[in-house]
């Protein structure tokens, strides 16, 4: 029996069991393109509001953000930039998510070795994984090339974008799967691919800011590098599959260096006795969450920081740009005060739809503690299910408003540098405090999936999405304020920094959130432990 065999066996196991998050990332994927296509072929449908559009973008501060897009004068362009933010996060999160599943979740739960005690290679499931991941990433990118040349843009510039956006997908599969092979646990891969994934973006934007090698350091920029809607090149694809076979084949290189249920990095020996915070439930808590407010707390700074930095520079777009020049008249500079303060804002609402994500995966963290059988033990004791599920809550939340804290203060302070003005920090931490109850709606939301419905914890990752894709394209796209409403981070105030909050919707979203967690509290003292 060869390393490999029963790879046809494993892939069909893996599509079997993960179709449906499968599908949920593709359609998701492809069904934000078609919306951003939807909606920029209405507001752009004549060659003089796409070369406005592309005038209104000119400048270093917008290519920290998107890069460096080609033919922004074309309507393919346009579409590659407003989909850029989405694209720079979602498929790299897309391929740790199917990668990780197929590796070393089933592996930390002890699936896989059930499944290598029978006629399965030792590299069968990790090149089924990375078959199936990689196909997802490729039918991800043909969907969104195909909407994009429905919607009229350039059909090659079309295919050899969305061939864009399968390299970089393919690419954070290979890194996924080495991640899978380096660290012992599932939260673990998910820290270092969203790490990467902020770290990678970050060298993107600083490349194209100051044009220089930089760019060539992150996958992001390769897709950039592509050109498709304007001179294209073909070669930064070959460079993306090139690496991402690389990190593939230092995958299986690690995989059999190690044994089956453990990593390359192990971890530290344990003390005899634990220490008297250990032996508390709070302390065991902490010491659970610690690691992802950690890491959270330190792409929230480093992401906010960036961003403010780049508050001169919006400024100094929003002045040198003629068209805007001449519609804000005299009074220019002290407009475009008031549009940076809008501009903060949006920052400042990116902030709490990260914050958000940390909630959700913090929380759905706990159903893992149920699946591998450590929260019978705990129950066992004399202990309330209201305790234990509460002091989690607790811990998370708290976490939450540490990594919320970082980000404000780094964007704040960052912006305070950039301008040399003191005030910033306070206002951009009056924004964040603003943006509070939307954070506890998720809180809500993933304590009563956990209660109710613990296999339905990707719905709370779904209506994260939404929330956030409402919120951040959805005034661009003059969608209706009854729609925008519906998410959380708009609903608490759509410019916070300049308007404040909105009092109905705070009010309503700590009521939503609050009734959410309690209705969570009561189901997870209902049910059965474990629920399968």
């Amino acid at each position: 029996m060869t390393g490999t065999h029963g790879v046809g066996t494993m892939t069909g196991i893996a599509l079997r069991t993960g179709w449906k998050v499968l599908v949920t990332w593709v359609l998701a994927m492809v069904g934000v393109m078609a919306v951003t296509g939807s909606s920029i072929g209405a507001l752009y449908d004549t060659p003089e509001k796409i070369r406005g559009y592309a005038a209104s973008l000119g400048g270093d501060a917008m290519a920290v953000l998107n890069g460096r897009v080609a033919g922004l004068d074309t309507l393919g362009g346009v579409l590659a930039n407003e989909f850029g933010f989405v694209l720079s996060f979602g498929m790299p999160l897309m391929a740790v998510a199917l990668t990780s599943r197929a590796t070393r979740r089933d592996e930390e739960a002890g699936r896989l070795e059930l499944l290598l005690a029978a006629r399965i290679g030792r590299r069968a499931p990790l090149l089924a994984a990375v078959l199936v991941s990689s196909g997802a990433v490729l039918l991800t990118g043909l969907g969104c090339g195909a909407v994009m040349a429905a919607f009229g843009a350039d059909a090659a510039g079309s295919l050899l974008y969305g061939l864009g956006i399968a390299a970089l997908g393919f690419v954070f599969v290979g890194v996924t799967a080495v991640a899978a092979q380096v660290v012992e646990h599932n939260r673990q891969v998910w820290v270092v691919g969203i790490a990467l994934t902020a770290l990678l973006y970050l060298l993107r934007g600083l490349g194209a800011l100051e044009r220089n090698a930089l760019l060539w350091l992150s996958p992001h920029g390769w897709v950039d590098e592509v050109r498709a809607f304007g001179e294209p090149r073909v070669w930064p694809l070959m460079l993306a599959l090139g690496v991402g076979l690389a990190l593939v084949a230092l995958a299986f290189w690690f995989l059999d260096r190690r044994d089956v249920g453990s990593a390359l990095l192990r971890p530290r020996r344990s003390v005899p006795r634990a220490s008297a915070a250990l032996r508390t439930p709070l302390g065991l808590a902490v010491r659970q969450h610690r690691g992802a407010v950690l890491g959270w707390a330190v792409v929230a700074a480093a992401l906010m920081g960036v961003y403010g930095s780049l508050a001169q520079e919006i400024i100094d777009v929003i002045l040198d740009n003629p068209a805007l020049g001449g519609f804000l008249g005299a009074d220019a500079e002290g407009l475009a005060e008031d549009l940076l303060r809008t501009v903060m804002s949006t920052f400042v609402m990116m902030l709490a739809m990260l914050v958000a994500a940390f909630v959700v995966a913090g929380i759905g963290s706990l159903r893992e503690e149920e699946r591998a059988g450590r929260l019978e033990v705990d129950l066992s004791a004399q202990r309330s299910r209201h305790s234990w599920l509460g002091v989690h809550v607790l811990v998370v939340t708290a976490g939450a408003l540490v990594v919320g804290l970082v980000g404000a203060l780094a964007l704040g302070g960052s912006t305070s540098a950039a301008l040399g003005e003191r005030d910033w920090v306070g206002d951009v931490l009056s924004g964040a405090l603003v943006q509070v109850p939307a954070v506890l709606v998720f809180v809500g939301l993933a304590v009563a999936l956990l209660g109710w419905w613990p296999r339905g914890h990707l719905l709370a990752w779904g209506v994260l999405a939404v929330g956030a894709l409402l919120a951040y394209l959805g005034p661009g796209f003059d969608l209706p304020d009854v729609l925008l409403d519906a998410s959380p981070f708009i609903a608490v105030g759509q410019d916070v920094l300049a308007d404040g909050a909105s009092t109905p919707g705070t009010l309503v979203l700590l009521s939503v959130g609050l009734v959410l967690t309690v209705t969570g509290f009561v189901g997870f003292r209902r049910r059965d432990v474990p629920v399968p």
